[in-house]
């Protein structure tokens, strides 16, 4: 099959078909830009998304390249205890943001994060918290071109590095024409090409010569989903079910596609049923790797266990279909992501430095800002090549900065700023230093417990001074 693979012919049909999906992706985010009159259509599609798809987007945001490729090279290496950050982690936030958070952030009509953290505590809180929001998304995006850029090598032996800078530049590009409008749209097409091509993958894995019964040969222990005995390995688990299971829940993406719904009861139905997609879908690439762990061992890189098992069971048409898959997938998180750095600049730094801007201003900002950004992000992919953990590392600044204010923020009434910028800071200071040692506790988990008893510390001041 590698070598069919290697023909001018299949590469015409890979090639061909994927040009084809591309452009008309492209077309359907540039005809959304024609509903972008201001920045809310831009950044939340005008408040006015149906249940179907604010589901579809929001699971497809949510399912990345970090899905698609970071956990079928963690599952091939660990099985299930090597992917309990995503998907179980990404999925566990899903379920708890639609049932403690939606409701209240919705009603509070934000555009971002840090809007809450201005009509919750005023002061420095704002921009400080969106400048603890931008770097995640930097390394998020960075993630999904680097999964790009792997993809499009296995399997069609282009460049990596032009692969990225081409995947990058496609998705820069209609983020920048139609903001959420043509991202919610896209990312229900792209939601549906990613599931059905996985899964076409999966049954011709499971059911093709040399490939039944490959389920019965994992090794009972890749099955499991508890700790081993001892401190270290009980605090790593704990560590991969918190980095995205609660440090996500502050991440501007998910509250922009929970604010683009049309109702609060949309907003958390989507939320849940994006959740149970995305434990169903996420299941997928986790076999996968599993299942290559024991159909092709000793991989040199295990994150190419996806592309590697498409040349070696699938057809031209077949690798071309799951092609689109993974690239849908890398897509629709990356164009989310690209458009959360520009709601935080144009509504949360650019009004903080510059009071009285307009809406027009605004938007003109957000556009300005996704190249920018984009470009970031671009350069980042450059410099790092392990998909899982550049992403699960990107919520961990989330997780020690933002988590506890913004639920702190949610249910107690006494905090004010100096609580909120205090822990902001001290979270980030420590996690910085812990960082930097060796020892059994995880640097994320020790400093989100420093910005906890910061926050109840400082939240203590005096009334007068801590909501001023």
């Amino acid at each position: 099959m590698v070598a069919r693979m290697a023909g001018g012919e299949a590469s015409f049909t890979i090639w061909g078909g994927v040009a084809v999906y591309l452009t008309g992706v492209l077309a359907l985010g540039l005809h959304a830009a024609r509903h972008v009159q201001d920045n809310a259509d831009y950044l939340v599609a005008g408040r006015r998304l149906p249940l179907w798809l604010c589901t579809f987007t929001l699971f497809a945001t949510w399912f990345g390249g970090g899905t698609a490729i970071g956990a079928a090279g963690a599952a091939y290496e660990s099985g299930l205890l090597g992917v309990i950050a995503d998907p179980f982690g990404a999925a566990l936030c899903l379920f708890l943001f639609g049932a403690f958070y939606a409701k209240v952030l919705r009603r509070l009509e934000l555009l971002t994060v840090a809007d809450f953290f201005r009509h919750r505590f005023g002061g420095h809180a704002e921009p400080l918290a969106a400048l603890c929001l931008i770097p995640a998304y930097v390394g998020w995006v960075g993630s999904q071109f680097v999964a790009f850029g792997f993809i499009l090598n296995a399997l069609t032996g282009v460049d990596t590095t032009l692969a990225i800078v081409g995947g990058a530049a496609f998705v820069i590009l209609y983020t920048l024409a139609g903001g959420l409008w043509a991202v919610s749209l896209t990312d229900a097409v792209q939601a549906i090409v990613l599931t059905v091509g996985l899964a076409f993958l999966l049954g011709v894995v499971l059911t093709a010569p040399g490939g039944e019964g490959v389920l019965a040969q994992i090794p009972a222990e890749r099955w499991r989903v508890l700790p081993d005995p001892g401190w270290p390995e009980r605090l790593a688990w704990v560590q991969a079910w918190v980095v995205i299971g609660l440090g996500a829940i502050p991440s501007q993406d998910l509250l922009q596609r929970v604010l683009s719904a049309r109702s609060d009861s949309v907003a958390r139905a989507s939320a849940h049923g994006a959740g149970l997609l995305y434990l169903t879908v996420g299941m997928i690439p986790v076999l996968l790797g599993m299942a290559g762990a024991v159909l092709l061992p000793d991989l040199a890189n295990p994150e190419l266990v996806v592309p590697r098992l498409c040349l070696e069971w699938l057809s031209p048409i077949g690798v071309m279909i799951v092609l689109g898959a993974l690239l849908s997938a890398i897509m629709s998180s990356a164009d989310s992501a690209l458009l959360a750095p520009a709601g935080i600049v144009s509504e949360n730094l650019a009004p903080w430095l510059r009071p009285g801007l307009s809406g027009a201003a605004r938007l003109r900002i957000s556009r300005a800002v996704v190249p920018t950004f984009g470009a970031l992000s671009l350069a980042v992919a450059l410099l790092f090549e392990n998909v899982y953990d550049l992403m699960v590392n990107s919520w961990a600044v989330m997780l020690v900065s933002l988590l506890v204010p913004l639920t702190g923020g949610m249910v107690w009434k006494r905090p004010g700023r100096w609580a909120a910028s205090g822990s902001m800071i001290v979270g980030l200071v420590a996690w910085a230093a812990l960082s930097t040692v060796d020892m059994v506790w995880p640097a994320d988990l020790l400093a989100a417990g420093v910005c906890l008893i910061t926050f109840v510390a400082l939240a203590w001041l005096p009334a007068r001074d801590a909501s001023e």
